[in-house]
């Protein structure tokens, strides 16, 4: 019963320090019309909602954001134009409906989804345009989505 405890726990800690190699340094908003705002989070953004708007607020600057003009919100590293060796530029954006629903991943890999105990909930194969669509049969709580790269935790209430 120890040594299980004792590898769940190293398991656990080496996937918390392997999801801080890919942290962020920047907040993107996005906008309709095609714009994309970047805020390093060195400067410590503060974003909050109003009824109608996005307002992100730095040091520096305040900017609100009309819902209604909103594309998305995430949190990335500001493109430099230079990738790494065997690597491929994307922007994943996942979303929720009836299903959840990938674009922007790497055609032929696999998305998998785990409930926060570690079972497996759903997976499914990305298609040839990037996108995948996979049925979660109206589960919520909190999920672990995983594909090729990178790791997701998305919450569906």
């Amino acid at each position: 019963m120890k040594s299980v405890f004792r590898t769940i726990v190293l398991a656990g800690l080496a996937w918390i320090v392997g999801l801080s190699a890919y942290a962020a340094d920047y907040v993107k908003v996005s906008e309709k019309g095609g714009k994309d705002t970047y805020f390093a989070l060195s400067d410590k953004p503060e974003v909050t909602f109003t009824a109608d708007h996005l307002v992100l607020k730095t040091a520096k600057e305040t900017i609100n954001y009309p819902l209604s003009a909103l594309l998305t919100f995430e949190f990335t590293n500001r493109p430099t134009g230079i990738n790494a060796l065997g690597t491929e530029e994307s922007h994943v954006v996942f979303s929720f409906e009836q299903t959840l629903k990938g674009q922007g991943l790497q055609p032929g890999s696999r998305v998998s989804v785990y409930a926060v105990s570690g079972q497996t909930v759903a997976s499914a194969v990305v298609d040839a345009n990037g996108a995948v669509e996979i049925a979660l049969d109206g589960q919520t709580g909190v999920f672990i989505v995983k594909t090729l790269t990178k790791s997701f935790k998305l919450i569906r209430k």
